[in-house]
């Protein structure tokens, strides 16, 4: 049986079928590859966000899920912790792509907010502290095993401590903290201390922070930024809370 010849128009059609079947190969191979921490010229997002997850996972030995890139960051977080919003700064030079991330801060986190409630509770008793990382990249040698004392003393961090509505001798108390953060080398890049009520105290969870802070809930709230070159806490405030709180 003899052979049809093809058109020009089927073989224009083969040929873009052909096309089209190379360049999605040549995505999912390039996917593979970033995904496998080769280092290729990242090109799209998604090539940064598939370096960054193999990236964290490598160093960290957990699985990262990316969320988005915004200018020259990725934010990530570990699939075990998706309320963390971890940030990872990436920089591309001669072909190359190198990251740094802020990870460290959320390890330490929980261990830090212990360390620091038994050295205020003498002066607040029964409190809350929270740790807020920064989004900011950290020493690249640090890990999961850095020492406490070396992030509490470096990293870029805030502490919030909420306690109840015992106002008595803010300032004075305030003044001690502070004292009490530069003797154990304390480094928070801004210490705040709000007051509320002792039912609302004894509820009171880190997811409802940013609440209470935007809605003024509170009686008051002090705080102090840590000045790095005098190494102590300087432009002390003290700010009233929504007049109607406690009503």
């Amino acid at each position: 049986m003899q052979k049809r010849k093809l058109s020009k128009n089927e073989q224009g059609i083969i040929g873009i079928l052909l096309v089209i079947a190379f360049i999605v190969n040549l995505v999912f191979l390039r996917d593979i590859l970033v995904k496998r921490g080769v280092s290729i010229l990242m090109l799209t997002r998604q090539d940064y966000m598939n370096a960054v997850e193999y990236y964290m996972q490598k160093k960290y030995g957990e699985k990262f899920e990316g969320e988005y890139v915004y200018e020259d960051s990725v934010y990530v977080h570990p699939k075990s912790k998706p309320e963390w919003h971890v940030v990872v700064d990436f920089e591309s030079e001669g072909g190359m792509t190198s990251f740094h991330d802020n990870y460290v801060g959320y390890l330490k986190k929980e261990e830090l907010e212990k360390y620091i409630y038994e050295l205020v509770k003498p002066i607040y008793g029964e409190c809350k502290v929270y740790i807020e990382p920064h989004g900011f990249a950290l020493d690249d040698s640090w890990n999961k095993d850095t020492n406490i004392r070396i992030y509490a003393s470096k990293g870029d961090y805030n502490t919030n401590i909420f306690t109840n509505d015992n106002i008595k001798d803010m300032d004075t108390k305030f003044e001690s903290i502070c004292q009490i953060f530069v003797d154990n080398k304390l480094e928070s890049n801004v210490i705040l201390v709000t007051y509320i009520t002792d039912t609302d105290l004894r509820g009171f969870q880190e997811k409802y922070v940013d609440m209470v802070n935007n809605r003024r809930s509170f009686l008051y709230r002090i705080d102090a930024v840590y000045d790095n070159v005098e190494k102590r806490f300087i432009d002390i405030d003290i700010l009233k809370g929504n007049e109607d709180y406690a009503n």
